[in-house]
C-alpha cells in the first residue's frame, strides 16, 4: 500500500505519475480509469468489506493454504507470477488462499545478493508466511 493519494491529483499529475510508474494506458483513457490503473500499480486497491481471505487458485484439486506475503518498504507493488499458464497477483500484507503450486512457485523465487567480497547469498524474492492449510471447514 502506498502513501500516495491519487484522489487529490489532477489529470496532468495522474499522467505524470503513470509515466513515472511505467503504467501503460490508452491515449483516450478516462481520468477515473487512469486513477484506478495507478492505484493498482501502487497496490492501493480498495479494501474488501468481507473478512474472508481472497482465493487465488492454481488447480482446484491441490491442497490450499492461507498465506501472507511480507510487506517491504522498498517494494510496495503486488506480487505477480504464474503457474501452468495461469497468472496471479497477490497484494502484500493481506491474507490470501492459494493452491500448493503457487506456494511452491513463491518458495522457489530466489534473488542472489553479493557482498563486497563477491560472496553470494540467496534469499527469497517474496518472503511469505503460511498461516494455515485450508480444509473444508472455514
Amino acid at each position: 500500500m502506498s502513501d500516495i493519494n491519487t484522489e487529490a491529483m489532477s489529470r496532468a499529475e495522474l499522467v505524470d505519475m503513470a509515466q513515472t510508474l511505467g503504467v501503460d494506458y490508452p491515449d483516450k483513457i478516462g481520468t477515473e480509469n487512469l486513477r484506478k490503473k495507478i492505484n493498482a500499480a501502487l497496490g492501493n486497491e480498495p479494501v474488501a468489506l468481507s473478512k474472508a481471505a481472497p482465493v487465488i487458485t492454481g488447480n482446484a484439486k491441490e491442497r490450499q493454504f492461507e498465506i501472507i506475503i511480507s510487506t517491504h518498504e522498498q517494494d510496495k507493488q503486488p506480487v505477480q507470477g504464474g503457474v501452468n499458464g495461469k497468472s496471479f497477483v497477490i497484494k502484500r500484507g493481506q491474507k490470501v488462499i492459494v493452491s500448493e503450486s503457487i506456494v511452491e512457485n513463491l518458495r522457489c523465487a530466489m534473488q542472489r545478493h553479493y557482498d563486497s567480497e563477491m560472496n553470494m547469498t540467496e534469499v527469497q524474492s517474496y518472503p511469505f508466511q503460511i498461516v494455515r492449510e485450508v480444509t473444508g471447514e472455514v
